[in-house]
């Protein structure tokens, strides 16, 4: 004889067979048979709870993700963060000279890049003879273009002095990056195009334990120059792979910094991971602008990282989150017909498209979560083809099973980053700079500008402003220039279009500011995904 139990537990209604045995106790009024049933019951409701909780529990990918979020999350602070008694006098040698640390020329470096000592916090890392380091992409697609791409290297520094080797090969502007222990210590401006190395020298106070951090916008690093190699050694930190797929809003061209500042870097340094980007300048999911496009074989390789392998680890590359950025270049006259000749529409195309991309990453990395942002618009009043690009884009995911096949979208546009909104006001100009002096002075002009205005420029720290007019030639900002320097290039920015919109020779991307607030807003919301949902 059976005895049956129905117990309410987590909102489901539990049937229990306790068996003949279990029945008869139940049947007694004895205080032990009581105390039996009870002890039943309580192991039942004991091994529901542990089914549930291991049916909710995070996956050791997600727990990964987590941890990198939690660990090394950040967005790289100010230069005035660091202790004003460890800040390093950073100097570039000139272009093809020799180091002034050991007598060494050229790229024959003392810690080289196969050296086993130096963190890659770049994604996959490419190894391309006289070129150094670079980050994805592989160069099947993009062409010379990846020498514009973010890169990033880290490690230990035990002493006073280091050079890090570059080549003149980077974006143009500022597009290197130096942090100590996570605080930027300054930026430098690496000659575009020259094709010869320089030594970027730091030299600290006093001698001691720091991290450092190397990043560069298409500015390739070849080692570190030291005294002794005991000087430099592993962080021990380890950053998971995320790879990003996008346009010239990823890939960092158009920033006004370059692809240090790009939205994809911001994004990744935000989630603590290292990335792979597979992002490309002008091109979409269906516009192939003058390479290819979202869903060409090769980019959705370097999406996925199918079969690729780190050149310097010979490790099988294994990103844990992929993330789409839906672009805006597929606005417009675009033939998709040609990509996507089975869609009666322009939406679904799209749609079709996305699908691709979403069976491409499931059977490169089978339960691994992947991320769609919809397209991003410079205000609020977006043209109708972003909607349909946006609409096309969130119905495939859903079609493919959302969130229950571990599939996201993300609303770029409701709510949404605001990037402009009215008139551009902005001034062009030159002026000196002094390091750690808030006065420029030799300005070609102070027409246009007024106490208030936004200021950027080689050496201005980011978010600077005007605080006074002081003559016809001099104004003081409310930051520190990190660099001394005659006739800087300089723009004032006036109005909330032109801090988060276009710039002056620019029609076509966000300023520096608008790349921040859609960069960290993509970061906040995946963050909140890793955390809260992702299984």
């Amino acid at each position: 004889m059976s005895q049956i139990l129905n117990v309410q537990f987590g909102g489901q209604q539990l049937a229990v067979d306790f068996g003949e045995s279990t029945a008869l106790a139940m049947g007694s009024a004895s205080a032990a048979g009581v105390s039996a049933t009870a002890a039943a019951a309580d192991r039942v409701l004991a091994q529901a709870a542990a089914t549930a909780v291991a049916g909710q529990a995070k996956s050791a990918n997600t727990i990964a993700l987590i941890a990198a979020i939690r660990t090394n999350g950040f967005f790289p602070g100010l230069t005035q963060r660091l202790a004003t008694n460890d800040i390093p006098v950073i100097t570039l040698g000139a272009g093809g000279g020799n180091s002034t640390i050991n007598a060494q020329t050229g790229g024959n470096n003392t810690v080289g890049l196969s050296s086993g000592k130096l963190n890659f916090v770049s994604g996959p890392s490419r190894l391309n003879g006289p070129y150094g380091i670079y980050r994805n992409s592989r160069g099947t697609w993009s062409g010379a273009s990846y020498f514009m791409t973010y890169s990033a290297v880290e490690f230990n520094h035990i002493g006073t002095a280091l050079e890090i080797v570059v080549g003149g090969n980077g974006d143009p502007g500022s597009n290197v990056r130096l942090l100590v222990n996570g605080i930027v210590a300054g930026t430098v401006a690496v000659p575009n195009g020259t094709g010869v190395n320089y030594y970027l020298k730091l030299v600290f106070p006093a001698s001691g334990t720091r991290r450092i951090r190397f990043e560069g916008g298409g500015v390739p690093t070849y080692g570190v120059n030291v005294v002794s190699t005991a000087e430099v050694a592993l962080t021990g930190r380890t950053y998971p792979t995320i790879s990003i797929m996008a346009d010239s809003f990823g890939e960092g061209t158009g920033a006004s910094q370059g692809p240090i500042n790009g939205e994809a870097t911001i994004l990744g340094n935000a989630l603590g991971a290292d990335i792979a980007l597979a992002a490309s300048g002008g091109t979409g999911m269906l516009n192939p602008g003058s390479r290819v496009n979202f869903g060409d074989t090769t980019r959705m390789v370097d999406l996925t990282l199918a079969g690729v392998t780190d050149a310097t680890t010979g490790v099988a590359a294994n990103p844990l989150l992929g993330i789409v950025m839906a672009s805006q270049n597929d606005q417009g006259n675009i033939t998709w017909a040609t990509y996507q000749p089975t869609a009666t529409s322009f939406q679904e195309a799209i749609t079709l498209q996305t699908h691709k991309i979403i069976a491409a990453w499931q059977a490169a990395r089978s339960g691994k979560p992947l991320m769609f942002f919809g397209p991003t618009w410079p205000n609020g009043d977006p043209v109708m083809d972003i909607y349909r690009i946006r609409d096309g884009v969130q119905q495939a995911v859903e079609a493919a099973g959302g969130a229950s096949a571990n599939l996201w979208f993300i609303d770029r546009l409701n709510p949404a980053p605001t990037l402009r909104y009215g008139a551009n006001s902005y001034v062009q100009t030159t002026g000196n700079t002094v390091a750690a002096n808030g006065q420029i002075t030799g300005m070609a002009t102070l027409a246009g500008i007024s106490a208030g205005a936004g200021i950027e420029g080689t050496g201005i720290p980011a978010g600077a402003r005007v605080i006074s007019l002081d003559s016809a030639t001099a104004i003081t900002i409310d930051g520190k220039p990190t660099a001394t320097a005659t006739a800087v290039a300089l723009t004032f920015r006036a109005t909330q279009s032109s801090v988060y919109g276009f710039g002056p020779s620019d029609s076509a991307h966000p300023g520096q500011a608008g790349h921040n607030l859609d960069g960290l807003w993509m970061a906040k919301e995946a963050r909140r995904l890793i955390l809260s949902e992702l299984a």
